[in-house]
């Protein structure tokens, strides 16, 4: 009896993971085709990134600001050039599949949210400064 309540939920859950899988591939896809690696290039310095980091970052952001898991699940999906992707032909003699796309919005959003980091992490002096900070409010809160 209860696998089958649980089961709803644990299916969000493999869905949210997996469209939040697509985003981020379709970003770090996205950022090669530019620079030829997965950097984010911001004002005051590049953030490179790898699919686990940019996976914790965007959820966790959407989490801190009290989205539940359909309503992030559902703006991942939004995000998304689903059309493209359901369109997929790469090529003419072998087409193994191809990767997600972001619609303009998409990319958009991504890079508002990096861009935001970057200038949080510069106000706090750079990326040492920052791990100084949170280790300082880490240790407070330890305390109290």
């Amino acid at each position: 009896m209860n696998n089958v309540i649980r089961l709803p939920s644990a299916r969000l859950e493999l869905d949210h993971q997996r469209a939040l899988t697509w985003v981020c591939d379709a970003y770090l896809f996205y950022l090669v085709s530019l620079h030829r690696r997965p950097v984010y290039r911001h004002q005051h310095g590049d953030i490179s990134l790898n699919q686990p980091a940019l996976q914790g970052f965007i959820d966790s952001y959407l989490k801190d600001k009290g989205w539940d898991i359909e309503r992030r699940h559902a703006h991942y999906i939004d995000i998304l050039d689903l059309i493209k992707y359901l369109h997929r032909s790469n090529s003419q003699f072998i087409d193994w599949g191809t990767v997600p796309a972001l619609t303009p919005r998409g990319i958009r959003w991504m890079n508002a949210c990096l861009s935001r980091l970057g200038e949080m992490v510069n106000s706090y002096g750079g990326w040492k400064g920052y791990i100084t900070a949170v280790e300082e409010v880490q240790i407070n809160e330890k305390g109290i």
